[in-house]
């Protein structure tokens, strides 16, 4: 037995010595040429290389060559479709001995691989052979008839490290490489899988590859043929489980998954770079796809764009300039907000103030990142401060030009249509949208618009504009458009006109001053409202300048007209309105008039001061400021005992100071002590009372009537003359 194992110890160590000594016994120059005809039938091209040839045995039987060159198919030129620093070339040992080179392994270390699409759709890495004989019986179709195409061939097992691969695609225009190739290639004959796995490197992001092709040989036949795959580039995946089919065309259909949660990062490695604009920063799809090298078409899908998350259908071409969307698809909820202006701060996040109009220049570059086709059912749409409900739109992107077509549109429980164009094209975008609701409710959109909930009703609403500019201030100032709203039901919060306007009018029949303070302040508490049964507008727009020319409110206790305007650019408001209605019980009719203005963010109401100065009112205010209570037959009552100079004290006391003939002022009086004597503190021309109406009242003396009736209503503004004449009570 020790004879025996010395023996088979002995017989182990020559076997040894053999396999490692061989190689240098071997001549293997001799096998150069055969190695590169062998070589050549594998790949379908001539293969040559250097004289440095050397044979080794273990650990797998393989020559090592260097300088080794894969030819370029014909009509391609004469760079070589591959050059390789150095290989190992894995032959059948067996069929080595017996004189026979058989390749069955490639291991190439830094190869340079050069692809080639030409315009008109051939390749150079295309293997079929048109002259190479037939594949025998038992590689046909199995109906015993040859099938032409790709001739049998071998690569064996195909190992690339650290190489380099280029594709250049004539008809798109582009090049693109890979570098740092790390790949195991398996196939060992079409009729066997095709398996490849590896990782490399393109633009800058490192990628990994595994996949398996059922055979070569049925897509030769053009049947079906499974591709299974996991792929990553960067941070984005993609899988699928899909059939390849080789007409005239590859074509493809199946499962897949797709996830870029850095969106602008994959459209940069896959040649579509993104202009640098708000959104698209994510994509996540996953259905049912069928297409091909240049587009596709995926159903049963669920598809994630930011922040948008929808159902349904869509395609995706990619052979033009841009990419090209399209389909069907419901969302749950529709954000634009990513892809509009930002609007403005007011530098707190609970401020309720409207935002002054900013002048950054706008980026609309997001519009010319995609052409895209949709029609498109969203639950819900925010658009910068609005809010849509369930709404059907169609959407259109060409170029730059947005269009949104919304044959169905829900907004604050209204129902209506509404379209809104955006061209981006030029360097000053352009916009042109409308808008036709009815049922309407005022008050959310009035805080959505406006930053203000105050007011109340359900009504129609039209508007029509054109606008263009780089800046929301621009846009403002070049605004140009029409509309109108009728609300009915409703109110408006925190004033009652109805109050002011019987305040006003009592104060033309001499109320105490004091108590119509107070009614006043009372009138603009914060639970006040005027209520309406209707209330209606229509305005014109030029250039950024809102004209109201009809403003008409109907209560059930008196009836308003007005007209105005609102500057856009500069966010003011000046709108002169006329109540007209009964106080007492003698029905004496009165018209006040109210003024609204200050801004967006502050908006006042209150009696028009100067035109209320120019009724009797004022003329009243402005005889008691004056020390003349002239009486009904024009006569001055300098005798009258202390009821009017209690009146005119109490204003003394809450309006300041009144001037004296000298132009000095007196100390105010008080706002209750009566006066001591009947003598007036100050007195003015003896025909001063009675042209009080015609405006004849000294300056100083109508000052002061002013300042009272700012003080007392609160209000501001101005009213033309011929509006001041509305003013007057009527019988």
């Amino acid at each position: 037995m020790g004879r025996f194992l010395f023996l088979l110890v002995g017989l182990v160590a020559v076997v040894l010595a053999v396999l490692a000594f061989a190689p240098g016994i071997i001549p293997v120059e001799t096998y150069k040429d055969r190695i590169e005809v062998e070589a050549s039938k594998s790949l379908g091209r001539d293969v040559s290389f250097s004289d440095d040839l050397s044979l080794r045995i273990l650990p797998r039987t393989a020559f090592r060559v260097t300088d080794l060159t894969i030819a370029n198919a014909e009509g391609f030129g004469e760079t070589p479709l591959a050059q390789v620093s150095e290989a190992d070339i894995g032959v059948n040992v067996l069929a080595l001995l017996s004189g026979a080179v058989e390749v069955d392994r490639f291991v190439l270390i830094e190869p340079e691989i050069n692809l080639v699409k030409k315009a008109n759709g051939t390749v150079n890495w295309d293997l079929s052979g048109g002259d190479t004989p037939a594949p025998s019986s038992d590689e046909n179709n199995g109906s015993g008839q040859n099938v032409p195409g790709l001739r049998e061939f071998s690569l064996g097992d195909v190992r690339i490290v650290d190489g380099r691969a280029s594709l250049r695609d004539d008809a798109a225009g582009k090049t693109w490489a890979v570098d740092d190739i790390d790949v195991n290639v398996i196939l060992r004959s079409l009729s066997k899988p095709l398996e490849i796995n590896g990782s490399f490197v393109h633009e800058n992001q490192a990628a990994s590859i595994d996949m398996v092709l059922t055979t070569l040989r049925l897509l030769q036949d053009e049947k079906p043929a499974n591709l299974k795959y996991d792929f990553t580039i960067g941070d984005t995946t993609t899988s699928g489980d899909l059939q390849l089919t080789a007409g005239e065309a590859l074509s493809y259909a199946g499962p897949i998954k797709f996830n870029a949660p850095n969106l602008a990062e994959f459209a940069k490695v896959a040649g579509a770079e993104l202009a640098d604009a708000p959104g698209f920063d994510k994509l996540f799809f996953s259905g049912n796809v069928d297409g091909n090298a240049n587009a596709l078409r995926l159903t049963d899908a669920t598809i994630n764009f930011d922040e948008i998350n929808a159902q349904g259908a869509m395609t995706l071409n990619w052979s033009g300039p841009r990419v090209k969307a399209g389909g069907s698809l419901n969302a749950d909820a529709l954000d634009l907000r990513p892809y509009m202006p930002a609007p403005a701060t007011t530098g707190g996040t609970a401020s309720k103030e409207f935002p002054e109009w900013s002048n950054a220049p706008m980026d609309l570059t997001s519009l010319r990142n995609v052409d895209a086709d949709f029609d498109i059912t969203a639950q819900a749409i925010m658009f910068n401060g609005l809010k849509l409900d369930e709404t059907r739109f169609k959407l259109q992107i060409a170029n730059g030009r947005m269009t949104a077509e919304a044959p169905v549109l829900n907004m604050y429980n209204g129902q209506g249509s509404g379209r809104l164009v955006v061209n981006a094209r030029n360097a000053v975008p352009s916009f042109a949208g409308s808008i036709d609701m009815s049922a309407v409710n005022a008050q959310p959109l009035s805080l959505d618009l406006f930053k203000q909930d105050n007011l109340l009703g359900l009504g129609t609403l039209k508007f029509d504009f054109l606008a263009s500019g780089a800046s929301q201030a621009a846009i403002m100032n070049s605004i140009d458009g029409s509309g109108g709203f009728e609300l009915a039901d409703g109110a408006i919060k925190g004033v009652n006109l109805a109050k002011i306007v019987r305040a006003a009018g009592e104060l033309q029949s001499g109320f105490n001053p004091a108590a119509l303070v107070n009614a006043v302040t009372a009138a603009r508490g914060a639970d006040e409202a005027t209520d309406f049964s209707s209330f209606l507008s229509n305005w014109q727009i030029t250039n950024g300048i809102v004209n109201t020319p009809t403003i008409s409110l109907v209560n059930p206790y008196f009836n308003m007209n007005g007209s105005g305007t609102i500057n856009l650019p500069n966010q003011t408001i000046d709108i002169s309105l006329s109540p007209k209605a009964s106080t007492g019980e003698n029905g004496r009719t009165y018209t006040v008039p109210i003024a609204i203005g200050g801004t967006f963010s502050k908006p006042s109401v209150g009696v028009d001061a100067q035109a209320l100065l120019r009724g009797s009112a004022g003329s009243k205010i402005r005889d008691l400021i004056g020390g003349r209570n002239k009486s009904e037959d024009g006569d001055s009552d300098e005798g009258s005992d202390g009821g009017d100079d209690t009146v005119r004290n109490v204003i003394e006391g809450l309006f300041g100071a009144t001037p004296n003939n000298d132009g000095s002022e007196s100390a105010p009086s008080g706002n209750t002590a009566p006066a001591n004597d009947n003598t007036p503190e100050s007195t003015s021309s003896s025909d001063s009372a009675s042209d009080s109406t015609e405006g004849s009242a000294s300056d100083s003396t109508e000052d002061v009537a002013k300042e009272a009736i700012k003080s007392i209503f609160g209000s501001f503004g101005s009213q033309s003359d011929e509006e001041a004449e509305a003013a007057e009570p009527s019988e």
